[in-house]
């Protein structure tokens, strides 16, 4: 019986130094919806999204440590880091499932 081979996963991140990330706005986020959700009823209906807390943004080391750890838990393994343009570009890899 053969060894199983490898799974791969790509992800990017696009890497623009010039526009930190803000915290949640209701407004921005209502508009992103084509208006089809007024900011009133986005702050009503989600107010753990837009409390003074969740309006500090999260780094984003932090933000991707959180998701590099969530990737690990499913058993995914870091294998490679590149930037390619303004992209950020990380390959993973784990076992893959028995055919």
């Amino acid at each position: 019986m053969a060894p199983p081979g490898w799974e791969y996963r790509v992800l990017h991140i696009n890497v623009d130094n010039n526009n930190p990330p803000g915290g949640p706005n209701p407004k921005q986020d209502s508009a992103k919806l084509g208006g089809s959700l007024s900011p009133e009823f986005l702050k009503r209906e989600f107010p753990d999204q837009y409390t003074a807390a969740a309006r500090k943004p999260v780094h984003p080391a932090e933000q991707l440590q959180f998701f590099l750890n969530q990737l690990g838990r499913d058993r995914w393994e870091l294998v490679e880091a590149a930037q390619v343009g303004p992209l950020l570009m990380f390959i993973f890899k784990r076992p893959a499932a028995p055919a």
